[in-house]
């Protein structure tokens, strides 16, 4: 069985779905010493993911920076994600491709960053959260919550391109080590800094960046690579920024190329894992977004509810009832736990919500026994897998909280 089932609870409600694909798959080996890493791209569509550049914006001149350029940008779904579409695609599995009947979305009310955020590493949406505000998150996220767990001390890391990334995993509270923004790495995270990260110190001061609150995805990168190879944590998340960016400054060339970029980044990411023993054949990588974008030329760069505009994106004032698409989001997985299932058409949506139990339960332990108003784990299984798993565990709606459950715990350790 792909991941440890629970019969504690009745099935509520159906939020993730069955798989309509053959259920000859393989099922998936058991791991000794699982490990998981946990990428977001930040802002980046479905569109693009699974359908390459879009020829209505490429002919837009307003959008396109460098215009002599054009001949050689990536703009078919293989050479945009080569990785995603050579690798993923064939030994692992995808959801988001709505051309062809795979769903997923945020549950969240807002359709932008910190919410997405929140809903993604929490396993439930705040309607309080509604800002991209430098507030503390005052919900625990299951990295925090993994943290404080037997066998996971001091085993979780978080790197990420965007400088509110401390905010939305509360290191005050949690303790977590994070780096992010334009934060040099330190000897409190890292231990004695190696020269490989003396010089990315130095590079990243002097290295200087299109946006005030992002910085390069490559020295989230190459941060994040060598804490892999110093300190080897069990589980690592990694949230690059540049894709999100560059959509807002409308530049749709250069959030090709972005694109382009980060799959080279997880491609690089992956190769480390599995050359390191210690990574090798045990982790589990998984790659979403925090929201999605617009879903056509006039639209593509921006994205909100109606809900959102109505208060705290005044300035897309024009899209009335919200930025369409912006709820509309994706998924890639690879690793020993995950069948080679291809693109997964589903039923229902899958929703962003249920990423943090995703996590726990592919390192062995549940988070919704913590916190009952996560949602359930998505079913990463074969079809009849899938099938089982729904039947038999506990979905919690992520919207408001309800169901059967036990009263929330105030501490950081299961029930």
């Amino acid at each position: 069985m792909l991941l440890k089932l629970s019969a504690r609870y009745l099935c509520l409600s159906m939020l993730a779905s069955t798989c309509w694909l053959p259920a000859q798959a393989a099922p998936a080996p058991t791991v000794k010493s699982p490990k998981v890493v946990l990428v977001s791209i930040d802002g980046l569509r479905w569109q693009e993911v699974f359908h390459g550049a879009d020829p209505e914006i490429l002919r837009n001149s307003h959008f396109i920076r460098h215009a002599d350029q054009l001949a050689e940008l990536p703009t078919k779904p293989q050479q945009l994600m080569p990785f995603v579409h050579q690798t993923i695609a064939s030994q692992g599995m995808l959801v988001g491709d709505r051309r062809r009947g795979s769903a997923m979305q945020v549950s969240n009310p807002w359709h932008f960053s910190y919410p997405g955020y929140n809903e993604l590493l929490s396993g439930f949406p705040d309607p309080a959260i509604n800002s991209n505000g430098k507030i503390a998150n005052p919900n625990v996220t299951v990295l925090e919550w993994l943290n404080q767990q037997p066998g996971m001390a001091q085993q979780v890391a978080a790197f990420g391109s965007w400088d509110v990334l401390p905010f939305i995993l509360n290191t005050e509270r949690s303790k977590l080590p994070v780096n992010a923004g334009f934060a040099p790495m330190n000897e409190q995270m890292a231990g004695p800094l190696t020269p490989q990260l003396k010089l990315l110190n130095q590079l990243q001061r002097q290295t200087p960046s299109p946006w005030a609150a992002v910085r390069l995805d490559v020295f989230t990168q190459q941060f994040a690579l060598e804490y892999l190879t110093q300190k080897k944590p069990r589980l690592l998340y990694i949230a690059y920024g540049e894709t999100d960016d560059f959509a807002h400054d409308g530049q749709y060339d250069q959030y090709l190329k972005a694109i382009r970029r980060t799959d080279g980044f997880i491609k690089e990411l992956w190769q480390q894992l599995q050359s390191d023993p210690f990574y090798a054949g045990q982790t589990t990588l998984l790659i979403s977004t925090d929201h999605g974008r617009g879903d056509n030329a006039s639209s593509w760069q921006h994205h909100a509810s109606g809900r959102a505009i109505a208060g705290y994106m005044k300035k897309l004032k024009n899209f009335v009832n919200g930025v369409s698409g912006s709820d509309q989001i994706w998924l890639a997985a690879l690793g020993p736990q995950i069948p080679a299932r291809g693109l997964v058409q589903t039923q229902q949506p899958w929703s962003q919500s249920q990423v943090a139990s995703t996590v726990a339960e592919l390192l062995g332990y549940d988070y919704q026994a913590y916190q009952y108003k996560a949602a359930a784990a998505i079913p990463l299984g074969t079809a009849d897998e899938a099938t089982v798993q729904l039947a038999d565990r506990r979905i919690v709606n992520p919207a408001d909280g309800t169901g059967s459950a036990p009263q929330q715990s105030t501490a950081l350790t299961p029930q």
